[in-house]
């Protein structure tokens, strides 16, 4: 039996989120649904379809960290990703996109195990497993529900948040139930209320980082607020991260000479993720001057995630240790979210001090100079500098953008040149709103996102 459901979900995850053939399925839950508690444990053990490869990456390939030269733009086979370089208004053409179908993949999973939990009454040894597994779901489901935001909603705004167009949220795993758009006020809404729930019921330390903890939450939830600029509740929450987990990496410790110099699901992981691969983009790429030329010559993240490739600067630096770039939630960006809301909130030696502890680890020995005594905003003009030197390629920075161009003194307009043509990305452009796949619109009915 067990064989028999799981062959059903490992079929039903061949086929694109919103595909035809998803209407055939026979909805017959008792072949198809695990039910007991360690079938639901497996199925959110599924680390392929929940962690690694799956979370998008159109937004790392439309920022600004890189650049591609004519002949390797002009070579790329997925038209997806050429056209998220170029800022293209048909990003797809006509394709499906992997970036919008794998996240809601993996809600559905998350989805079933919800639904499996509502059938099983637990026994008071079975309660904390009970707890975990709907925990673990909630936060799964919260995560995408995020990632699928930053690209297919505009930036969040309170003053027009109830009637800008939000995602798709998709609480049933019944694939015969149509799916309607939300507002972005509800779908901010969901995930906090969802990664709110997880964190009652998710234990302290996972057993492994695949899986969700108290800290994994907490830092969701602390990435939210900072999006959405409520920075009281994301200073409140990076806290409570790392009074779980603050451990950092002392850079000097590792060697700058290796390919991967950082190991899978290392001390500052909190909970593990990679983005789908795009190889073809990232083997061809050069780190530009003003992002490589923004470090210190002591600064031990130049040699660390970077190498020289042929005539380019590539990167090398990715927290996943391999060939996937790492897009989880790790403890450098939780201290650079902490003195961020710090200074916001006007707590300038609190935020010095934090954003002291992170960069003094990541210097030559002896070779850092402290930041002190600076006003507001030479402050956050460092802070947001680091945000970007630090998490570089872990998607973070699309979203970065997006908040900041809500703010005249940080917008930034992108420029790009490919074969002779210059193409630019205004801070108001319609374009740092992705497009629902054509096929998903055609097949839902939902509104597009203008371009």
């Amino acid at each position: 039996m067990k064989s028999i459901k799981f062959t059903y979900i490992i079929l039903l995850f061949t086929m694109t989120s919103c595909a035809e053939e998803w209407l055939d399925i026979k909805q017959d839950k008792s072949i198809v649904v695990p039910q007991s508690l360690a079938d639901l444990r497996a199925l959110l053990d599924n680390s392929p379809e929940l962690n690694f490869a799956c979370t998008p990456m159109l937004g790392i390939i439309s920022a600004d960290n890189f650049y591609l030269d004519d002949e390797d733009w002009n070579s790329l086979s997925y038209a997806e990703e050429k056209n998220a370089y170029i800022w293209n208004e048909d990003v797809y053409q006509g394709n499906t996109s992997y970036s919008y179908n794998n996240p809601y993949k993996a809600i559905l999973l998350a989805n079933i195990a919800l639904e499996g939990l509502e059938n099983i009454a637990p026994s008071n040894q079975q309660q904390q497993d009970w707890n975990n597994i709907r925990g673990s779901a909630l936060y799964y489901r919260s995560w995408m529900f995020y990632q699928l935001a930053q690209l297919y909603t505009k930036q969040y705004n309170a003053t027009t948040a109830e009637t800008d167009l939000g995602i798709a949220l998709r609480l049933e795993s019944d694939v015969n139930l149509p799916s309607t758009r939300s507002s972005v006020q509800k779908t901010y809404d969901q995930i906090i209320r969802d990664t709110r729930e997880s964190l009652e019921l998710l234990p302290q330390t996972p057993i492994v980082k695949t899986r969700p903890g108290q800290a994994a939450a907490n830092g969701l939830l602390a990435k939210v607020f900072l999006q959405m600029g409520r920075y009281e509740e994301a200073l409140m929450y990076a806290s409570a991260t790392l009074e779980l987990q603050n451990q950092l990496i002392e850079y000097n410790e590792l060697d700058t000479t290796a390919t991967y110099p950082f190991t899978q699901m290392n001390e500052e992981v909190v909970f593990q993720s990679t983005t789908y691969p795009f190889f073809e983009v990232f083997n061809s790429l050069g780190i530009t001057d003003e992002v490589y030329g923004s470090y210190d010559e002591f600064d031990l993240r130049k040699k660390l995630f970077f190498w020289q490739n042929g005539d380019k600067i590539a990167f090398k630096g990715t927290y996943d240790g391999s060939v996937q770039q790492f897009n989880g939630i790790a403890i450098d960006e939780i201290y650079l979210i902490k003195a961020e809301s710090e200074v916001r909130l006007g707590q300038l030696n609190e935020s010095t001090n934090t954003l002291n502890q992170l960069l003094q680890t990541r210097w030559v020995e002896g070779k850092y100079t402290p930041v002190s005594a600076l006003e507001e905003r030479e402050l956050l003009e460092i802070i947001l500098l680091e945000r970007r030197k630090s998490l570089l390629f872990r998607g973070i920075r699309w979203s970065d953008l997006k908040r900041l161009n809500q703010e005249p003194e940080w917008a930034v307009t992108l420029e790009r040149t490919v074969q002779g043509t210059n193409y630019t990305l205004s801070p108001e452009s319609n374009k740092y709103v992705f497009p629902i796949p054509d096929d998903v619109i055609a097949l839902s009915g939902m509104q597009q996102n203008p371009r």
